[in-house]
């Protein structure tokens, strides 16, 4: 563990445990709001929640130098769309369970590197093909500024 992979772990529990206390103040009433990313809050809630997995992909296979997942944006929507169709009666406490249950292995992982890995770079599809270092995958929308953004959204929506 190096001193900029526990930042980076430090900035995501606290991305996440504020995500998680938005979810829990989300009125019962607001739940099935419409998120600016045409999802309900349940749906995007749950979207964020149940995305660490995908996220880890890209993030183990920069860190651990091989070739990063090729997905396009096509493959990532359609599973996006697909969840959030299927989510849209999701509790809340079954997203901040799952919530929970992914952020703690997806922390306990990044607080395993050490600061070298996070220079590791690969190609990265969505992005043209794009070389990104392991740190650029966690801090953007990979992991960090993708719980952020969909916090935005659901706390515009609620």
């Amino acid at each position: 563990m190096g001193t900029r992979t526990t930042a980076l772990a430090d900035q995501f529990e606290a991305a996440v445990s504020q995500f998680a206390d938005a979810i829990q103040k989300v009125p019962d009433g607001k739940w099935n709001a419409q998120t600016e990313e045409g999802w309900t809050v349940a749906a995007c809630a749950q979207h964020v929640a149940g995305q660490f997995p995908l996220e880890m992909e890209f993030i183990t296979a920069a860190a651990e130098g091989k070739a990063l997942p090729s997905y396009s944006w096509d493959d990532i929507n359609g599973k996006n769309d697909g969840r959030a169709a299927n989510e849209t009666a999701v509790s809340k406490e079954h997203v901040l369970r799952t919530l929970r249950d992914g952020a703690a292995s997806t922390s306990a992982y990044l607080r395993k590197l050490d600061d070298s890995q996070l220079d590791n770079k690969g190609a990265l599809a969505l992005a043209g093909g794009a070389e990104v270092t392991t740190e650029q995958l966690i801090m953007g929308g990979v992991l960090i500024d993708h719980v952020l953004g969909h916090l935005k959204s659901i706390q515009a929506a609620g």
